[in-house]
């Protein structure tokens, strides 16, 4: 496991070379693709996920793990610079402003809570676990637990409400719609998978039922989706349908979902189908196209560094072992650029897409009691 930590440190370190600082605070420039689908080059928003309060976070595990002075200076100085430019946008938990509150009470126990209440206030425009309802009811849920503030529960309950009054209830199930798609989506990002766990945890937190009952419709709805000769759920957002398997759309992300759900539920279906989605994703986890969180190796191995934890199985950290130790052998040790999220462009230093994730993904090797990013619980 020390291998795994020195990479961390290796990326880090990297990380820390690169930050352009200005006084107290500093940032990272990346390439980045608009809604045009062209490629630019920018310096990062405060976002969670592909800016640098998502570099903060891993910079910051990073200093705990290694006791390097330099990992926390700058991951302090990339949580200042995404504080100064609240308020973000959006009451999501990756692409909003909630992401910068979640960093800041990981590395400092405490947010203003009355400003973390009122710039969560829904927008029945965002449901999504991404930039939505969904995201915003965990990291509400993630300050209650460590504030015992009443406004926060009761924001998240506004959140959770919206949430159902939202939801498209057919014969299939509960579904939403959250961007533009054939139909409405499955998977953990942007579709049901993700909107029903966070309104399981706000079952646990509150006890109302109607949180349960429309997060196992949503379930139910991708259940009447899955393909089982694939053992995977389909992405509706383009006209030809696609199997992707990643912790944002498909077999990892459902499996994460369900993963927790039989952690609350206890039922044997949920274990079931996280069984399957878990398979999916161990025998397809060498063969993804980048090394990223959100659509990429790290993020379907970090899913099953958690299945191995919960399910108590050593088994299912064989194909991550092996993934780890050979795109060091590939990438690392002879300096080729880690392959990120974004096609076509350079390294890129964030959590979600980038150098911050992998580096994360090797700190949860080398120590995978660490908090997943891929689940805020």
């Amino acid at each position: 496991m020390c291998e795994f930590l020195n990479a961390a440190d290796r990326i880090g370190a990297r990380l820390c070379r690169d930050a352009l600082w200005s006084h107290n605070c500093c940032n990272w420039t990346a390439d980045f693709m608009d809604s045009k689908g062209t490629l630019g080059h920018r310096a990062l928003t405060g976002d969670l996920y592909d800016g640098t309060s998502g570099i903060a976070l891993f910079l910051f595990r990073l200093a705990n793990a290694s006791g390097e002075r330099i990992f926390r200076a700058t991951a302090e100085a990339a949580l200042r610079q995404a504080i100064s430019k609240r308020p973000i946008r959006g009451p999501g938990l990756y692409a909003g402003g909630l992401g910068v509150f979640y960093g800041e009470l990981e590395m400092h126990g405490e947010v203003d809570w009355k400003e973390l209440s009122r710039q969560s206030e829904p927008d029945p425009a965002e449901l999504d676990l991404i930039s939505g309802s969904a995201g915003a009811i965990a990291v509400l849920l993630f300050a209650y637990a460590r504030s015992s503030e009443q406004r926060l529960l009761d924001r998240a309950i506004e959140h959770g409400d919206l949430l159902l009054a939202q939801a498209h209830r057919s014969d299939e199930g509960s579904s939403w719609n959250t961007v533009r798609a054939k139909r409405h989506l499955t998977g953990f990002s942007h579709g049901v998978a993700g909107i029903s766990w966070a309104l399981l945890e706000l079952y646990r937190a509150t006890g109302e039922p109607r949180f349960l009952v429309t997060a196992l419709d949503g379930f139910r709805y991708e259940r009447a989706q899955f393909d089982a000769t694939r053992g995977n759920w389909p992405d509706y957002r383009d006209d030809r349908i696609q199997f992707l398997n990643a912790w944002c759309h498909g077999a990892a992300g459902v499996g994460l979902s369900r993963l927790r759900a039989w952690q609350l539920l206890g039922e044997s279906e949920m274990r079931s189908e996280a069984s399957v989605a878990l398979a999916t994703t161990g025998q397809h986890v060498h063969s993804m196209g980048n090394f990223s969180l959100c659509h990429g190796a790290s993020g379907n191995a970090d899913v099953l560094i958690s299945a191995s934890r919960v399910f108590d199985d050593a088994a299912l950290l064989a194909p991550v072992l092996s993934l780890a130790s050979e795109a060091l052998d590939r990438f690392e040790r002879r300096r080729v650029p880690w392959p990120c999220g974004l096609a076509g462009t350079n390294e890129l230093p964030d959590l979600m897409l980038g150098l911050a994730g992998i580096g994360h993904f090797y700190l949860r090797l080398a120590d995978p009691a660490l908090p997943t990013p891929l689940l805020i619980v």
